[in-house]
């Protein structure tokens, strides 16, 4: 299935640590093999972390991973930082909005922009003001809103660019 054309990624694919449901040494063997795959068939890897920042950015480095996505990014601006060196993206989500959440802007504040995503991680993580309710892609305009405030930058400057950035990484045809 994933050599259809229409696949572009590989993912929802890495580590939860938080609920662990699953033993961490299957959780990460599967890890493995969904990384493997993705470097085959050269699509991204859209990457879970929860609470195995450490684990899964040392997964992804030894089994070589490049096209990474680093969905609803969780980790601290040192995580970020590494993650840019190495040429992966990191994709905020409504976590941003949150009053408390000033390690997740600080990201933010830092980010290497041709390297940063936004996203809804729906239905889950709306942004503040949906707080207690399901997500929704319309409230994505929320999290933008933030995140152009935190960059100093128009809203239709950052759709712009995290546009080019999501149809590099997924080589999808340019927009009409």
């Amino acid at each position: 299935m994933a050599k259809q054309p229409k696949v572009v990624a590989i993912g929802e694919a890495g580590l939860d640590f938080y609920r662990d449901r699953s033993p961490r040494d299957v959780q990460a063997e599967a890890f493995r093999c969904q990384i493997r795959l993705a470097r085959e068939l050269d699509v991204p890897l859209i990457v879970h972390d929860r609470d195995a920042h450490r684990e899964t950015m040392q997964l992804l480095e030894t089994e070589g991973a490049e096209r990474v996505v680093l969905h609803c990014f969780s980790g601290d601006l040192a995580m970020a930082e590494e993650a840019w060196r190495r040429g992966y993206y990191v994709s905020i989500a409504g976590p941003v909005t949150y009053p408390k959440n000033e390690a997740l802007r600080e990201v933010v504040r830092k980010a290497k922009t041709d390297r940063l995503l936004l996203e809804t991680d729906c239905p889950y993580l709306p942004p503040q003001t949906f707080r207690g309710q399901r997500n929704e892609p319309a409230h994505l305009l929320h999290t933008a809103q933030e995140v152009a405030r935190l960059l100093n930058m128009p809203l239709t400057e950052l759709g712009h660019l995290t546009t080019e950035n999501a149809s590099r990484l997924f080589r999808l045809p340019p927009l009409e």
